[in-house]
């Protein structure tokens, strides 16, 4: 069924998923967020609707009761290019798989439970990439403040410790401007006289190999020599 809101963000929605109430969970929200957004169940219901809905993004369930949402998202890739935005949503959490998501052209890859306010800033992402024509890789870094977790610009989502998550909180704030170690540490050594080089080039090593095991990508955070880091203010 098909939700049309007074206040329309632009962008519709198809969601495709065979569990009914997730599916109807995920219509009910999307619709009052403003898209316009139709649910099927089915690869064979989701092929009908895209040949007469225009849909601009689907958001698209893998384990499909007639085939793979992979390999349909590779279709779908080949087909529409890239002016079709592709949210996978799946219960299938592994690294391997996520990678494996965004390699066969999801924008986007979120692990099941997904949070319905997530999945809006993610079809809001998706949405301005197909408004402006920019690549995947061009999306901003996004920190996710309640979920404490850093959203790339490929979709996928690192989840964060406590440590990493004010580290780069305090960087992205500062966006392209080099942070001093002491007001790093600050963070979790308020007034400490001596600053922990180890422990903060440690955090910072794990942070980038964590993201690069996750998302596939490079955490741009640079290292000064004697001075901080900083969050690089281009992304890259």
């Amino acid at each position: 069924y098909r939700i049309r809101a007074r206040n329309m963000t632009g962008i519709r929605v198809l969601v495709v998923e065979d569990t009914a109430d997730l599916r109807e969970e995920l219509v009910d929200y999307l619709g009052l967020q403003g898209y316009e957004v139709q649910g099927v169940g089915s690869l064979a219901a989701m092929w009908q609707a895209m040949e007469t809905g225009g849909w601009q993004v689907l958001v698209l369930d893998l384990g499909l009761p007639d085939g793979d949402g992979v390999e349909a998202a590779a279709a779908l890739r080949l087909r529409h290019g890239m002016q079709l935005g592709i949210v996978m949503a799946t219960a299938r959490g592994q690294t391997d798989q996520r990678i494996d998501g965004l390699r066969q052209g999801a924008d986007a890859y979120l692990v099941k439970p997904v949070d319905p306010r997530e999945l809006s800033a993610v079809i809001d992402r998706v949405g301005a990439r197909l408004h402006t024509g920019a690549s995947p890789q061009m999306q901003p870094w996004v920190l996710l403040c309640e979920q404490h977790a850093l959203l790339c610009p490929n979709g996928a989502r690192v989840d964060l410790t406590g440590s990493e998550f004010l580290a780069l909180e305090r960087l992205m704030a500062s966006l392209g401007r080099p942070v001093a170690r002491e007001d790093l540490q600050n963070l979790y050594s308020p007034g400490s006289a001596i600053v922990d080089v180890r422990r903060l080039d440690t955090l910072m090593s794990r942070l980038r190999a964590k993201v690069r095991q996750t998302a596939g990508l490079d955490l741009p955070v640079r290292t000064y020599r004697n001075q901080g880091y900083s969050f690089a203010k281009d992304g890259s």
